[in-house]
């Protein structure tokens, strides 16, 4: 299906281009995604990853580099990314791994583990470091004839609604829209998580459909909900990895020498700068919305320390599932962990255990500390290579 849509994209594919096209390329690099083009990982991308592929080139006196955009359907939607690369359509792919979890089970890490950390540079440092010292986790994108190269940790994800939320108590029966694959975070407080596109969520509310969303500040702002919901509450569920960056294994070692090393150079200082970039950019929503007259009130300590304790075991469930389809799911949630931990995090629930301190595990003892039969490698303290 992708091939078929690869004629009918091609016009516009070669109109969204980064300015980096101009005058005489002689490399050209492709890059898809489903995500709108005015979304804040793009201009990430743009900023921190193409223009440092540019600059390496252009001190080593390498080939000048032609960029080539699809994004926002042209030529992959949201979950098809990551075919699109794997059929030869795009080198480069940012795939949003909660829409492709089918093919990629182990890449939604970070969304088993809400209520961990808003630091966005720990949270990446941290991801790609399981991902550089598990055996096994990226099996699913070599199987999609695709190498991983960076992750995007967004800024923090919390709520916008019409009416006010300080507690779990108060989003019992609301009906929150959620873009990305957030369910376990609402069910065990009996909210109504409501899948839908990002682009619905506002006439969704605007028709009191939905009551509010949980995104990250910058999809709020970007969605401009701030004139249908007033009300945000920062939840401390964390800055997340919704995006990586993937490039077709084949056509990579295609490229010459010099384009290969400059890409692996700026995907290795990508990793930390995109995230940094992120947090800014969400705090930066946050600041307008706030001179827009948005209402704002944190979750207290206590209200944390509750909401995190009534949720199901997330961690474990994800984990278990991934040992018994033979990936290393409960190495990955205990390297994660020990990665934010060696970062200064304070847990507010420790998810190598199926239940909070003091409360009653759900899984059989043999199952704990995560999965089955976890069976864990020696962890290093870097956090990135």
């Amino acid at each position: 299906m992708l091939k078929t849509m690869f004629a009918a994209g091609l016009c516009g594919a070669l109109l969204a281009t980064s300015p980096a096209m101009a005058g005489k390329a002689d490399v050209t690099l492709s890059v898809t995604s489903g995500l709108p083009a005015n979304h804040a990982a793009l201009k990430i991308f743009r900023e921190r990853f193409q223009k440092e592929v540019d600059s390496r080139l252009s001190e080593t006196g390498g080939p000048a580099v032609r960029w080539v955009e699809t994004h926002g359907g042209t030529l992959s939607q949201l979950g098809g990314t990551l075919e699109a690369v794997e059929d030869d359509l795009s080198l480069f792919g940012i795939v949003a791994v909660n829409h492709e979890a089918k093919r990629l089970p182990l890449q939604d890490l970070t969304f088993q583990m809400p209520f961990t950390t808003e630091n966005c540079r720990l949270v990446a440092v941290s991801y790609h470091a399981v991902h550089r010292t598990i055996d096994g986790m990226d099996a699913p994108l070599a199987a999609a004839r695709q190498l991983y190269l960076a992750p995007i940790a967004s800024d923090a994800y919390n709520i916008i609604a019409v009416r006010k939320v300080g507690n779990a108590g108060d989003v019992r029966a609301m009906p929150l829209g959620i873009a990305d694959r957030l369910e376990g975070w609402l069910d065990g407080v009996d909210a109504v998580p409501v899948p839908i596109r990002a682009d619905l969520i506002a006439s969704r509310i605007e028709a009191e459909v939905l009551i509010g969303a949980v995104l990250p500040d910058t999809e709020m702002r970007r969605l401009g909900l701030k004139t249908l919901a007033d009300h945000y509450t920062r939840t401390a569920f964390g800055s997340q990895v919704p995006y990586i960056v993937t490039v077709n294994a084949r056509r990579f070692a295609d490229l010459p020498e010099a384009v290969r090393a400059a890409v692996s150079q700026a995907a290795g200082t990508f990793v930390s700068a995109a995230a940094d970039d992120y947090c800014a950019a969400g705090a930066a929503a946050l600041e307008k919305m706030k001179g827009e007259g948005l209402r704002t009130i944190k979750l207290l300590k206590s209200r944390r320390e509750q909401w995190a304790s009534a949720l199901a075991p997330l961690a474990q469930r994800w984990a278990q599932r991934n040992d018994t389809a033979g990936h290393p799911g409960s190495r990955a949630v205990m390297a994660y962990m020990s990665h934010l931990r060696d970062g200064g995090m304070r847990l507010t629930r420790d998810w190598t255990r199926a239940a909070p301190a003091g409360g009653i595990e759900t899984l059989p003892a043999e199952d704990s500390p995560v999965g089955a039969g976890a069976v864990t490698k020696p962890i290093p303290q870097t956090a990135a290579r």
